[in-house]
């Protein structure tokens, strides 16, 4: 199993808007093929630093995903949101 992760800082106040349209995404479109599940996590230190894991059954289901018309739609309104990405992660599941 393949894991993505990466730490976004989004803009003052639009934390909720994040995850909302996280959400929204999650609840609406049709799972990408070979993504597992993922999570968001939110930093107890710092109010608009949020984290997300993604859990993906290779690397190629990944890019598969994001080389898509929908993913980078989708990345459009959510860039919207962020102020910069931080830093990105790829693991290898091995437990």
């Amino acid at each position: 199993m393949y894991v993505h992760i990466v730490s976004f800082k989004v803009k003052k106040g639009e934390g909720i808007s994040f995850v909302e349209l996280q959400t929204f995404e999650e609840l609406t479109e049709a799972k990408p093929a070979g993504l597992d599940h993922f999570h968001i996590f939110k930093d107890r230190n710092d109010e608009e630093k949020y984290y997300l894991l993604e859990y993906w059954n290779s690397r190629e289901d990944k890019l598969k995903m994001e080389a898509s018309k929908e993913h980078h739609l989708f990345h459009e309104h959510r860039d919207i949101l962020i102020e910069k990405k931080f830093e990105t992660y790829e693991c290898d599941v091995l437990i």
